[in-house]
């Protein structure tokens, strides 16, 4: 089966969410299947080149309509993490993939749009038959109009157009001109027009409308969703394709993260003998507060990896920082926020703390690091006021670190409360010190109930190998019919 993504990250070379891990963990478990897989992404200027084997020159001028004008592209290929990987550079005047960063411009929708157009026109050019062409979040969801109304017409073959939602906050509501700029006819409006600014087009929307089938990364995400009261203005569009959504929970990375053999470890262990990855997680807690400077006394490490944004409830985290405290343990947060105000919010609490020796904030991303405080705490805190997914519980139960999670979304597919984790309701103070008081309690007072938590988690499977199966099983499934577009 050949299987096409178009996206627009992929880790390690272009990240800056979940999306990024899961485009490069599905494909790797589906090329090891022995499916032929490609991904096509932007040529970033700010792409990990290191990490992109034999890159080369594959098409010097592919020629893309967008905005009345014929632009210039350069084709390049190579492979990430063994996955052939095509990058589309484009040479239009403005400088769409040469801006330092991956997304924040004004102008977003129009970069992306540009290259759901080069996408295509790369694969007509290409000529080979394509069973998936799998896109991802909004995007690329203009491929799925593009493909139908100008791309089939021309003799592009396609079986099947998946999308896959992500996150569902994140729209792409842009102005109504980008689809004359793509070259699509204006009667597209009503189709795609968003359902809050009626002048206004959603690229979301389209994804969700044009495409054979949606995914969504969780099952309990896709019933939040198809929820009324969870979709906002989202809510026609949503139930009226209802039938095409279906949830799959993500997995992670088996090969990147292992404790068995992470070169970021100076000390590795196995899930196959829990006593002993205790006795080495204790190493690694001496080795991390040596690392940051913290207390070397006897109590449990809660730790917070996460961007500080909205969703991910910086508010709980920094109530849980002093309510750990509190209860006696030590708390280290590893964690970048875009937003200025909120920035200055933790640094001025990174100064207020800073004679604390029991409490380390790190205000950037360490790759590195992370790894070491994934490895070191016991407790894991994901207080999300929503969560599509959450890949992070997946790797800090691989590591051996119990989650404390909110019940929202994937982490109601993920953590069950007292069995592979902790887990609160309402996102309020009280819930999340219940919580709080509930693990580290156990930590104190139960140390083989610990052991058991610790162990459920490490012992189950979370990686590529099942959701890869579940969406081959889709892949294969006939599309819910999409009776006309117009």
């Amino acid at each position: 089966m050949r299987i096409v993504h178009v996206a627009a990250e992929l880790a390690p070379i272009a990240k800056v969410g979940g999306l990024a891990d899961v485009l490069l963990g599905l494909s790797r478990a589906l090329s090891e299947k022995k499916h032929d897989v490609e991904i096509i992404l932007p040529k970033y200027d700010c792409l990990d080149l290191k990490a992109i084997e034999n890159l080369q020159v594959a098409v010097h001028d592919l020629p893309t309509f967008f905005a009345g004008k014929s632009h210039h592209n350069t084709i390049w290929q190579g492979r990430v993490g063994g996955i052939k990987t095509t990058f589309i550079e484009s040479h239009d005047l403005n400088n769409f993939f040469a801006r330092k960063t991956i997304y924040g411009a004004p102008d977003d929708p129009a970069r992306f749009s540009y290259f759901c157009r080069a996408a295509l026109e790369y694969l007509l050019k290409c000529r080979q038959k394509i069973d998936i062409l799998h896109l991802h979040d909004w995007h690329t969801a203009m491929v799925a109009l593009l493909y139908q109304d100008l791309y089939q017409p021309q003799g592009l073959k396609c079986s099947k157009v998946m999308f896959t939602i992500h996150n569902l906050a994140y729209e792409g509501v842009c102005k109504r001109e980008i689809l004359t700029q793509a070259g699509l006819s204006t009667r597209r409006f009503e189709l795609i027009k968003d359902e809050n600014q009626p002048r206004s087009i959603n690229l979301l929307k389209c994804g969700i409308v044009c495409a054979d089938t949606i995914t969504t990364v969780s099952p309990n995400y896709a019933k939040e969703i198809l929820d009324p009261k969870e979709n906002g203005f989202l809510n026609k569009v949503v139930t009226r394709w209802k039938k095409k959504f279906i949830g799959v929970l993500n997995g992670i990375d088996y090969t990147y993260w292992n404790p068995e053999n992470d070169p970021h470890l100076p000390f590795h262990y196995s899930a196959n003998n829990v006593s002993q990855a205790l006795k080495i997680k204790k190493k690694l807690k001496a080795h991390l507060r040596q690392t940051l400077s913290l207390a070397d006394e006897e109590c449990p490490i809660v730790c917070a990896i996460t961007r500080l944004v909205p969703q991910k409830g910086p508010e709980l985290i920094k109530q849980a920082i002093f309510r750990t405290l509190e209860k006696g343990g030590q708390f280290v947060l590893l964690g970048s926020a875009l937003d200025p105000k909120t920035h200055e919010e933790f640094y001025k609490l990174k100064r207020k703390l800073a004679g604390s020796d029991h409490v380390h904030l790190e205000l950037t991303y360490n790759e590195p690091l992370s790894h070491l405080v994934y490895a070191a705490s016991d407790l894991f805190l994901v207080p999300s006021i929503f969560e599509p997914c959450g890949l992070t519980p997946m790797v800090a139960m691989r590591y051996g670190t119990i989650p404390l999670v909110r019940k929202t979304g994937g982490l109601i597919d993920i953590i069950r409360d007292e069995e592979n984790g902790f887990a609160f309701g309402p996102p309020t103070t009280e819930g999340i010190y219940s919580a709080l008081d509930r693990a580290l309690g156990c930590w104190f007072n139960h140390p083989q109930k610990w052991k058991r938590i610790v162990e459920t988690g490490m012992q189950q499977d979370w990686s590529w190998n099942q959701p890869a199966e579940e969406y081959l099983k889709i892949y294969h499934e006939n599309s819910v019919a999409v009776t006309e577009f117009s």
